[in-house]
């Protein structure tokens, strides 16, 4: 099935739902993935964070990435997640990915609206689109108008909030209600990352007000790391097949958000 992009995997789920964005780093997760969003018949995307790719390289799993949507039987959608750099962001339109995430909310807001709108010309030129990064939840209702300074500066198609950390459970119920207003005043999708810090009632409240994707990268690490504990045989000469272990404790997590994120919640 041809690779889709973001917004073409967004018009073919429901309203009030998220797509998931599961971050990848082997073989094994990219299988998991895949499995798991054709048993749950449900669209989904394929996260490559070149930070974590840097041992390994992002070509190579890149490509090996392409291959298995291009072979999956459900509309996939791949993506550069949290490229902080423009050499990052080109490098990953040139091997064919069909929408980058750059990231430069740790930079003052007027260099974040520069390089952020460098990137997004990039990827358009591309074909591609563009995720950027505001930063943090807002915390205050006066912040909507900077937001929307930024969406109106940078021309991104999809805008990023992470989930900081260390916050009450009000605290973060206060910052995911402010959603709504800005839902109300644009109509480009809304991202959320970090979402592993919320609670799962939390998090459904985010799809609530407005959040039209959520990334997933702590919690497909947790599962590759219960994976790899459970590949560790007390006396195994060839482990190779026990590596379908890893892939199904990747599955399972991703197939349990794919729903989460649904309608059927």
């Amino acid at each position: 099935m041809p690779i889709c992009k973001l917004s073409q995997c967004l018009k073919q789920i429901p309203a009030g739902s998220a797509i998931g964005c599961f971050s990848v780093y082997s073989l094994e997760c990219i299988r998991a993935v895949v499995a798991a969003a054709e048993t749950e018949d449900a669209p989904a995307v394929i996260s490559l964070d070149a930070d974590n790719l840097r041992y390994v390289g992002l070509g190579p799993i890149a490509q090996a990435a392409l291959f298995a949507a291009q072979k999956a039987n459900i509309p996939m959608a791949l993506q550069l997640n949290h490229g902080r750099s423009l050499a990052v962001v080109r490098e990953a339109l040139e091997l064919g990915l069909p929408s980058v995430m750059f990231d430069a909310s740790h930079l003052e807001f007027a260099e974040n609206t520069r390089l952020t709108n460098e990137a997004r010309l990039l990827a358009h030129e591309a074909g591609a689109e563009l995720e950027g990064e505001y930063g943090p939840l807002c915390s205050d209702p006066q912040e909507i108008s900077q937001v929307l300074d930024f969406l109106e500066r940078t021309g991104v198609d999809f805008l990023a909030f992470s989930v900081p950390k260390g916050l009450s459970s009000s605290e973060y119920a206060g910052r995911i209600e402010l959603l709504a207003e800005l839902t109300a005043k644009t109509s480009v999708p809304l991202v959320l990352h970090g979402g592993s810090r919320l609670t799962e009632q939390l998090l459904c409240q985010t799809l609530e007000f407005g959040i039209r994707k959520v990334n997933v990268h702590t919690d497909i690490l947790r599962a590759l790391g219960q994976g790899l504990r459970d590949l560790m045989p007390e006396e195994q000469e060839n482990p190779l097949y026990r590596l379908q272990l890893i892939t199904k404790e990747v599955q399972w997590l991703v197939a349990r958000r794919i729903r989460l994120f649904s309608m059927s919640r």
